[in-house]
């Protein structure tokens, strides 16, 4: 008996100090390790990121392409998680990869710059049937909310998810 009160002990010490090191890591290590997790333990979760992998990405010369296809193409260390605010409900996948180059050296309001070897994330936040995607490039959002670039911002989407998948055009 008390052989096995100090497996047990030496077990919980083990998964304490597992979690406490999960637990410091920083966020990107973090999501991988839990992308791997929350798929196994998760239904609900595996089910909303099936989901929005496998969407359709609704741009001209991309048609047929899911936005996994899509994003993961030129990106490495990709991991997908799901979270949900159980207070209000609010779902959202998030996609996060790196690796990535980006050439937004044209578009004014968007960091104007050529960005190699750049960490991607991209948030589909879900509202029932409606997904809405916000991108974000080395921790810059790439999504202006002042209500005066909802179609610049629909063409800066289109941008990245073309050069994720395409790779950056020569000039």
């Amino acid at each position: 008996m008390k052989q096995f009160l100090k497996a047990l002990l030496g077990i919980a010490i083990i998964c304490g100090i597992g979690y406490g090191v999960y637990m410091i890591v920083p966020e990107y290590p973090h999501n991988i390790i839990k992308s791997v997790v929350q798929p196994i333990v998760d239904v609900e979760a595996k089910l909303r990121i099936e989901q929005v992998k496998n969407l359709g990405v609704n741009i001209k010369g991309l048609e047929g392409v899911t936005y996994q296809a899509a994003l993961e193409k030129n990106t490495g260390m990709s991991c997908w998680v799901y979270e949900k605010d159980e207070t209000s409900g609010k779902e959202m996948v998030v996609y996060r990869g790196n690796g990535a180059s980006i050439n937004m050296k044209d578009v004014t309001d968007y960091g104007e710059k050529l960005y190699t070897s750049a960490s991607v994330k991209f948030e589909f936040h879900i509202d029932g049937t409606k997904v809405e995607v916000i991108p974000f490039i080395d921790g810059q959002e790439m999504n202006i909310k002042d209500g005066k670039h909802v179609e610049q911002n629909k063409e800066v989407l289109k941008m990245i998810v073309t050069q994720l998948s395409q790779g950056i055009q020569e000039e």
